[in-house]
């Protein structure tokens, strides 16, 4: 199965946070196929510095990459599913948290994610993993 993991997923990983335990599974599955949206590498990095740990982003970042399939860019196929999705979505969908959607569609990836802001998108369009372990 495909995956994207959302920038709370990854940090609820990176942190052992809820959610945690689910996403090293979704890691730990040979038959399972991970990406990350770039935008996640943004996210990342605001946490890390939030947390006074920006220093360590290049090497932290390097470490996960060996853990993914892929690293998906922002493409116009990735924006004009992201619109989409904000269009239909029936609750505020940030932009960013919308591009990483659109990319798990152009990837036909389950989105993995802590955010609740995913969970307005009408199931039919978006296939996701709503992280909710304690």
């Amino acid at each position: 199965m495909n995956y994207l993991l959302g920038s709370s997923a990854l940090l609820a990983f990176y942190f052992d946070e809820p959610g945690s335990m689910r996403v090293r599974q979704i890691l730990s599955d040979d038959q399972a196929s991970v990406g990350l949206s770039v935008l996640t590498a943004a996210e990342f990095w605001s946490r890390l510095r939030a947390e006074g740990w920006e220093q360590v982003f290049d090497e932290e970042w390097r470490r996960i990459n060996e853990m993914i399939t892929i690293v998906a860019p922002v493409t116009f196929d990735v924006i004009r599913r992201s619109l989409d999705l904000r269009v239909a979505a029936t609750a505020r969908l940030p932009q960013i948290d919308a591009l990483i959607a659109g990319t798990a569609l152009v990837h036909e990836a389950v989105l993995v994610h802590r955010d609740a802001h995913f969970l307005s998108i009408p199931a039919n369009l978006l296939q996701q993993e709503f992280l909710t372990e304690k």
